[in-house]
């Protein structure tokens, strides 16, 4: 299954009228024991995911006429995928609310585990302060040191050149790939931490991190292109 096609299955699940087969897709869409998280919940197993998604439905679509979209924009790579979902009115294309979504992925392409952000993130200067950190880890006078304090020794890097793989190698991947600027308000929920970016040249892109209970990195991703959409006033 490509990133076009999960993306557009994982929408369509949260409009299924029917409950059967909705509760089919997700038992397709999620491994047995997957992860959904929202920044104050969280659902694990097929049963729990089931009646996330079926109380989302039973709000949202039969509740209030509304339709969950895809935002188009999936960006993936090494078994993670970013996309921004969208809600409209049934009858409009005005949009209402937007989410941004980080799914890891196992080897079939099953979801383990699924990140929701609403947004915009509600601004945190100590949130903000720590991702001006970790953006400017690659250009610190001692990057080396300053991955050390910030990642676990066995941490994973991932960006569109591939995976890296300890302390080293990430002060390497992350000094090659030159200086960005935090481009909006970070947000937190769970294990997990995010932030967009922007570089010089224009590029922009959001850094989703999983952090142990000390704060200190064990996985980062690092996704080029993602996170485009707002809500329209």
């Amino acid at each position: 299954m490509n990133a076009d096609d999960l993306l557009k299955r994982y929408v369509a699940v949260w409009n299924e009228p029917d409950a059967a087969a909705r509760g089919a897709e997700v038992a397709n869409l999620w491994t047995p024991d997957g992860l959904h998280y929202t920044q104050t919940r969280r659902f694990q197993g097929t049963e729990q995911l089931v009646a996330r998604v079926t109380e989302a439905h039973d709000q949202f679509v039969a509740g209030q006429g509304l339709r969950f979209r895809s935002g188009d924009n999936p960006v993936g790579h090494a078994g993670a995928l970013t996309f921004n979902w969208l809600m409209t009115p049934g009858d409009s294309d005005t949009v209402l609310a937007v989410g941004f979504d980080v799914v890891l992925l196992d080897d079939e392409g099953r979801i383990v585990a699924d990140y929701q952000f609403n947004e915009p993130p509600m601004p945190t200067d100590e949130l903000d302060a720590q991702a001006e950190r970790l953006l400017a880890a690659g250009a610190a006078e001692e990057p080396r040191k300053e991955v050390a304090d910030l990642y676990l020794p066995g941490a994973l890097y991932v960006d569109e050149t591939g995976a890296h793989d300890g302390v080293d190698a990430i002060a390497a991947a992350l000094t090659a790939g030159g200086a960005r600027q935090r481009a909006g308000s970070a947000s937190a929920q769970h294990d997990a931490f995010r932030y967009p970016w922007r570089t010089a040249a224009g590029e922009t892109g959001v850094d989703f991190l999983l952090r142990d209970e000390q704060g200190l990195i064990r996985e980062h991703h690092r996704f080029v292109g993602a996170g485009r959409h707002q809500a329209q006033a």
